[in-house]
């Protein structure tokens, strides 16, 4: 019976996947506020109630959408600081990894922000993994001695604010070929 429940639980995830993945798709192409829940149904293959079935509306699917993209984004880093040993180094690596996905994941942060300024969004935690991986490196530069008198989560929302700046600048700051 055990195995049954894995297996059920492994396909029920793995729909939930592709479902978050065609949502994505649909919502870098349409926009959040014009993407639609029929739309989504049918770029992840299902009828509309199958899809509400797995999620109750648009907002429901995108914290679920958030909370996906943001724990791989936070399972990348956590993954490429187990090797880095000091402050400045795993800084560094967590930055070079958070603006390498950015660049490999640009509709999904374009989505992000704009579902940030939405009102009919809730406020998701969907970041807070990566801003405790992040607190976590500036509690190491207070264990070594390299900053003093520090709030790690004020500093680490900090740095998650400037390694996000150039989906930021993609999403707000008009490029200089679009003026031509």
């Amino acid at each position: 019976m055990t195995s049954a429940l894995t297996l059920r639980q492994r396909r029920s995830d793995r729909r939930k996947t592709e479902i978050l993945e065609a949502a994505l798709k649909v919502l870098c192409e349409d926009g959040y506020t014009h993407a639609s829940m029929d739309k989504i149904a049918e770029q992840a293959l299902l009828t509309r109630v199958g899809l509400y079935k797995h999620y109750k509306d648009k907002n429901t699917l995108m914290v679920a959408l958030r909370e996906y993209k943001l724990l791989e984004l936070s399972e990348r880093v956590m993954a490429a600081l187990e090797s880095v040993e000091g402050f400045e180094a795993r800084l560094r690596v967590a930055v070079h990894q958070t603006v390498q996905y950015q660049r490999e994941h640009p509709g999904f942060f374009r989505v992000l922000l704009a579902s940030s300024f939405s009102s009919d969004l809730v406020a998701d935690l969907s970041l807070k993994p990566f801003i405790y991986i992040l607190a976590g490196i500036f509690e190491g530069g207070m264990l070594e001695g390299l900053i003093r008198e520090a709030e790690p989560h004020e500093y680490a929302g900090l740095l998650a604010t400037l390694v996000f700046e150039p989906s930021i600048k993609q999403a707000f700051v008009p490029s200089p070929q679009g003026d031509a």
